[in-house]
């Protein structure tokens, strides 16, 4: 297939566009530091946790996310000059930590891989090419370690799957780089497949590649990384640019977007992967004429950054009929067929979060509430006297009896003193006995707001959510009024590492505030 290196369509398109976003940051410029908190008739099963807007005079790109050791979430947002990294486990109170320059340009792309980010950009100053940042002192900061040039100095996009990372989109041919990360600081590349059109984004899962390829989505075999080869391609549809896309979790289905404003998304089959069966020809917002950007998914929902219908959720539980389930407009003055509003989503925290950036307000901070998420927990109690909690809700009840049947003794909460209680709520801790060991089994506990918890001056009975949360992580507002360890209990106090869901723990503070539980790993996978 011959090679198409920006096409005078695509070129033509990324001068109207940058001239758009130019003018609209002008129009629109907020006053720097200026947070909003859009009261939004349009949104529905969507929360508004929070927004922050450091540099509206820059404007905004992608967004991305990073999870550190101590299970605190952080946000990466792409800005006109470089990337913000934002501290997000108090959502309504984001805070950047420290923002690394970059190129100035409208176009960046952010991922992680370890401990380190990998940003790449379309702009063409200094620190061009492949900018690599080390995550690993965080929460404190974050530092450039190294910026490569060998391959490419310019590039639209960054894929990082197992290991690899796969630069898209970039000067001197506009084909992939696959690059090994087995350096993480000093990658090494093992290819460059020129097999498809100039390469705009690419989804990929272990050996395969969906590469949107201009006129075409091209699936490529990658289980050689020395030696890509193309397995198949769509249809050339008319009128529409290939712009990016995600597989649905069982890697059935291509959900695809084109960002012309011609058909949005398409819907292709992939049963047979040398065949690409177009399902759905074309779905678009019932409404106004806004333009489609980026799609993800997450479990039977694909999460979509909708320009100036902001962020958009689908309900995609029959792929080849998706619903609306859910919408935050971050651009309610329009929604028109420009490019502004909603560019980036993310929406794979493990808090139940999802990141949106916006061109002109920068990052939003958004919950999904259209999705009852559960988990499974298996909760050990020993003979005699147990602290534990409730880590979400239980659809049987929230009555003590429903979380621990049979129990015949009576169940503690402490506030300045012992009380007995006969419901429960989560982030409590409680005191409980139990007269022999036993074991107790919840299939599906209903997930909930991992909402801080409201602390006093002295000591505070807590419990966590459905992740094991670090100890180390723990932090106050206003900060520092943890007073001393964090106690366990197993047939006497312990000093644990890791708050972990259906048990209670003691922390004392100084004075009174709000416990914040970092985010950690999950006990088991989310449904």
């Amino acid at each position: 297939m011959n090679i198409k290196i920006y096409s005078i369509t695509i070129i033509i398109f990324h001068l109207i566009m940058t001239a758009n976003l130019s003018a609209q940051i002008v129009l629109e410029n907020q006053e720097e530091g200026e947070n909003i908190n859009i009261n939004n008739p349009s949104a529905f099963n969507v929360s508004f946790l929070s927004n922050l807007n450091q540099y509206p005079s820059e404007g905004y790109n992608d967004i991305w996310a990073f999870v550190d050791g101590g299970g605190i979430e952080y946000a990466l947002l792409g800005c006109g000059n470089g990337t913000s990294i934002i501290r997000i486990d108090n959502p309504s109170l984001p805070q950047e930590v420290v923002f690394i320059p970059g190129p100035s340009s409208s176009w960046r792309d952010i991922k992680t891989y370890d401990n380190y980010a990998y940003i790449v950009t379309e702009g063409t100053g200094s620190g061009r090419g492949l900018q690599i940042v080390d995550l690993s002192q965080l929460p404190d900061t974050a530092s450039l370690v190294n910026t490569i040039e060998t391959w490419f100095t310019r590039a639209h996009n960054i894929f990082i799957d197992n290991g690899y990372a796969y630069v898209i989109g970039t000067n001197g041919g506009g084909g992939m780089h696959i690059l090994n990360l087995s350096d993480p600081i000093n990658p090494t590349q093992s290819s460059y497949y020129i097999g498809s059109a100039y390469i705009h984004d690419v989804y990929v899962w272990d050996d395969t590649v969906v590469a949107c390829a201009e006129d075409t989505y091209d699936l490529v075999d990658v289980s050689n990384k020395l030696n890509p080869q193309l397995i198949s391609s769509s249809v050339a549809l008319p009128g529409i640019y290939a712009h990016s896309g995600w597989m649905t979790e069982d890697k059935r289905y291509f959900i695809a977007c084109e960002e012309f404003n011609v058909r949005d998304i398409t819907v292709w089959d992939l049963i047979d992967r040398s065949t690409w069966d177009l399902s759905v020809s074309s779905w678009q917002l019932p409404t106004g004429s806004s333009i489609v950007h980026n799609l993800f998914v997450k479990g039977n929902y694909a999460h979509i950054s909708y320009y100036t219908s902001g962020y958009v959720v689908l309900d995609i539980s029959e792929p080849t009929n998706p619903q609306i389930a859910g919408q935050y407009d971050t651009y309610p003055s329009s929604d028109g067929a420009t490019y502004n509003g909603a560019w980036g989503c993310y929406p794979f925290l493990l808090s139940g979060n999802t990141l949106i950036s916006d061109i002109q307000t920068g990052l939003y901070i958004l919950k999904f509430d259209g999705e009852v998420q559960t988990f499974p927990l298996t909760l050990s109690t020993a003979d005699g006297w147990n602290m534990v909690s409730v880590p979400g809700t239980n659809p049987a009840g929230m009555g003590v009896t429903d979380w621990w049947p049979g129990l015949t003794g009576s169940v503690f909460n402490y506030v300045g003193g012992y009380n007995i209680v006969t419901t429960t709520t989560p982030g409590e801790g409680y005191w409980m006995k139990h007269t022999g060991a036993q074991v107790y089994n919840y299939p599906a506990i209903e997930i909930v707001a991992n909402n801080p918890i409201a602390g006093a001056l002295g000591w505070n009975l807590i419990g966590g959510y459905e992740n094991s949360a670090t100890v180390s992580g723990i932090t106050t507002n206003p900060p520092g009024l943890v007073d001393g360890p964090v106690y366990g209990f197993s047939g006497g106090y312990t000093t644990p590492a890791t708050i972990d869901p259906g048990y209670g723990y003691w922390i004392k503070l100084s004075g009174d505030g709000d416990i914040i539980l970092p985010s950690s790993m999950p006990m088991a996978k989310v449904s």
